[in-house]
């Protein structure tokens, strides 16, 4: 079983106990959706371990952690990865966001790849993720957010 295999089963069994249940796996087609519009709008290609995960589900909200999905869930709301993109700045920003924590974004620096956290209000730097490619989808740094 992979790490994401193995976090994934773990936030399923805690959701499981609050009678809650993880998002069924984005559409082939939504991924495909997805890829066209970073790679046309945003000018950047998808990371392919957040590919993996939205192969297995659409998007996540857990413990404060949000993950965006391939699509924009309303019931129980969940951000997309397009809305998202396209409310904080769309082509022109400086990062492609993927996730956040209601006052941080994880995001990809487009020209150094680099992985960082930073300040919602201020879009400021707060952390870097050097030791992952994505945010959240390993080990080391579901470990690292949960000490801060």
């Amino acid at each position: 079983m992979s790490d994401i295999d193995e976090l994934l089963a773990d936030v399923n069994a805690e959701l499981c106990e609050f009678e809650q249940t993880i998002w069924p796996p984005a559409s082939a087609d939504a991924i495909a959706r997805l890829r066209r519009f970073a790679r046309d709008t945003l000018q950047t290609d998808l990371p392919e371990d957040y590919v993996t995960f939205l192969g297995r589900l659409d998007g996540l909200d857990f413990n404060g952690h949000v993950i965006y999905g391939a699509t924009e869930h309303r019931e129980a709301f969940l951000s997309g990865f397009v809305e998202t993109n396209e409310r904080l700045g769309g082509p022109q920003a400086r990062h492609v966001y993927y996730g956040d924590t209601g006052d941080q974004l994880y995001a990809q620096d487009r020209t150094s790849k680099a992985w960082v956290a930073l300040d919602r209000s201020s879009l400021d730097i707060i952390a870097t993720f050097p030791c992952c490619s994505t945010p959240c989808s390993r080990k080391c740094c579901v470990t690292h957010l949960n000490e801060e």
